[in-house]
């Protein structure tokens, strides 16, 4: 993998492009639009699911010309969520794009969803704009119904729910890292779309494409319509409480509607006995790790040695206590103290207090909120750097402790030969204020 994170393999990238099928109306303009993608890397999977006969006469025609990157499903009414998992499930591609089936997608969707991912490996979710059309495909001079602008959020919550439209790009790697698609059974298990949201942003950022890649067609008979705006406060409210108990966030909603906020809730003060250390070795690095730093007696568990960010995760994912310190394998000169940290933590009820990639204390739900650390990293510094800066872009309350070496060059906690890395500058060149403050 080069440095800027883009994979040197060509392997033939895919997008799997999927679409419940339940009327026949409109379903024909979906079809076409999909079969006159500018770009060949793409396979197309439908599911009728249990919907009208001209529907099912439609994808039984499409069935019978046995196109090589066509896939047809025939089954019972499961509802949305359901058959999303389905096609989900039963697809291949690297990348998914839900499409509706009275909806249709621009001939060069494909292309440019594919060329963006590959400059932003980091993404779980790529969203790009869409035209209001109608029934003969014109398009409308109507303002957007939500926003498209990157997502608000309060101490590692997300506010604004609302923040999410079709289209929108799913890398498989994260969305195999989440429960998968999930709706309400009482709202014909509608919710799926805003619920799968809230998940990949867990596992990796949302980035916006700021062109348009899909036509959404309004008419009489769109299925938004049957739910009213109370069910879909309802549904918001519902995934809101779900995912603060997911992540584990101190929090309780306050509000009755997006944007929410939220109340903080009193949390135990951090104790060393409650905290899993991780001992950082650099790679190429010789020496065996040493828990120089660490008093005797003073933590749950022990975990060693990582060398990069994936062996970070490893090891993340061994662990179970609710605080996590990372320590440098040979004691850094002019380092805080071990028990500075804590008590930075506790005074100033910090979510992340770090000096560097050799010295940090990270509440579990930081990790849970933000993925854990961005694989794409092989050096710990930058690894690091990065998951503050996520952390910060969720609004958890982050501590930096400055360098004490005159003689050493440090932004805030870290070396300046960090913010060289190329994986750094491309994902964070659009959100500079997450800087701000490190100096």
């Amino acid at each position: 993998m080069t440095s800027g994170g883009v994979p040197r393999s060509h392997r033939r990238v895919i997008v799997s492009i999927e679409t419940p099928v339940f009327k026949g109306v409109r379903l024909q303009r979906c079809i076409d639009s999909v079969l006159a993608q500018s770009s060949p890397d793409y396979a197309f999977s439908l599911l009728w699911d249990g919907g009208d006969e001209q529907s099912r006469r439609i994808l039984e025609d499409l069935d019978a010309r046995k196109l090589p990157r066509v896939t047809v499903h025939f089954g019972e009414n499961r509802g949305i969520a359901r058959a999303r998992r389905f096609l989900t499930e039963h697809s291949r591609g690297d990348f998914i794009l839900p499409l509706d089936d009275d909806d249709a997608l621009p001939f060069n969707a494909v292309e440019r969803f594919l060329e963006v991912a590959a400059q932003k490996p980091w993404a779980s979710i790529i969203r790009a704009q869409r035209k209001i059309i109608d029934e003969d495909g014109n398009v409308l001079d109507t303002p957007a119904w939500f926003p498209f602008e990157p997502r608000k959020y309060q101490r590692g919550m997300v506010r604004d729910l609302m923040n999410h439209t079709q289209p929108y790009l799913m890398r498989r790697s994260a969305y195999d890292r989440t429960s998968g698609w999930e709706g309400f059974a009482d709202f014909g298990f509608a919710g799926e779309d805003c619920d799968i949201y809230l998940k990949l942003e867990e596992q990796g950022t949302i980035e916006l494409l700021d062109e348009t890649l899909y036509y959404y067609r309004v008419h009489g008979q769109r299925q938004s319509l049957v739910l009213t705006n109370e069910a879909a406060f309802e549904m918001w409210r519902r995934l809101s409480d779900r995912t603060i108990e997911r992540i584990g966030l101190p929090l309780k909603r306050s509000g009755d509607k997006p944007p929410y906020s939220y109340e903080p809730l009193s949390r135990p003060a951090p104790t060393v006995s409650e905290t899993d250390v991780i001992v950082v070795q650099h790679a190429g690095s010789t020496s065996a790790a040493r828990p120089v730093a660490i008093p005797e007696d003073s933590c749950a568990s022990f975990a060693v040695v990582a060398r990069g960010a994936t062996a970070l995760n490893e090891t993340l994912r061994r662990s179970s206590g609710p605080f996590v310190c990372l320590l440098g394998a040979e004691e850094g000169n002019g380092a805080p103290s071990f028990a500075e940290l804590w008590a930075r933590m506790r005074d100033e009820d910090a979510d992340l207090v770090w000096h560097s990639d050799q010295l940090a204390l990270i509440r579990r739900e930081v990790l849970r909120a933000v993925g854990g650390f961005d694989e794409g990293f092989e050096d710990v510094a930058s690894a690091m750097l990065d998951l503050s800066l996520s952390a910060r872009q969720r609004d958890f309350r982050c501590v930096f402790l400055p360098g004490r070496r005159g003689d050493e060059r440090v932004y805030g906690a870290v070396p300046r030969s960090s913010l060289d890395d190329a994986r750094l500058r491309l994902k964070w060149a659009n959100r500079p204020e997450l800087l701000s403050g490190l100096s």
